[in-house]
């Protein structure tokens, strides 16, 4: 399900940005970080479902990071991940845009980092787990379990061939 990187990480293990000049929490720093963050950005300002869909479309096609509570030497393709409480009580897998956007607190109790594309993450969590990105920091969202499958039944990842010369999406999807 993902790739492994192996390394424990700690609170202060991140790549630079604005927050650390302006005594702003890393996780909390307005300026996005990746393409995806970028593109949910843009989707909240506009309030288009265009930009919605190119936001869902980015999702699936970029890496999201995971936290696994103890790492299994080796083991890349099953990981337990944290799992939350979501807002509507039932219980969501924790994702994150960027390593930066890992809130100290959540890394005390799951301090392993693992990567995965953000399609392969939705296909894996079956009919209980629902999604939160980012959570209690800049740029997340909540995808209930029912919201899941409807972004698995209505859009797909981008192949290879369908990116864009700067690896973005495109028009792949729908």
């Amino acid at each position: 399900m993902s790739t492994h990187d192996g390394e424990p990480v700690t609170g202060g293990e991140h790549a630079p940005s604005s927050a650390e000049t302006d005594a702003v929490p890393a996780h909390l720093d307005p300026v996005p970080l990746t393409e995806l963050e970028a593109s949910l950005a843009e989707a909240t300002a506009s309030g288009s479902d265009d930009d919605a869909q190119q936001s869902i479309l980015a999702f699936l096609n970029s890496l999201v990071c995971l936290l696994v509570p103890e790492p299994v030497p080796g083991e890349t393709e099953f990981v337990e991940p944290l799992v939350l409480t979501g807002g509507e009580g039932k219980p969501v897998v924790a994702a994150f845009t960027h390593r930066a956007r890992i809130r100290p607190d959540f890394l005390e109790h799951a301090p392993t980092v693992v990567q995965t594309q953000g399609a392969v993450l939705l296909q894996n969590l079956g009919t209980e787990l629902g999604l939160v990105l980012n959570p209690g920091s800049a740029y997340g969202f909540e995808l209930s379990s029912e919201h899941v499958a409807a972004v698995l039944r209505d859009f797909r990842p981008a192949e290879p061939g369908e990116l864009d010369a700067d690896g973005s999406a495109g028009s792949a999807g729908e």
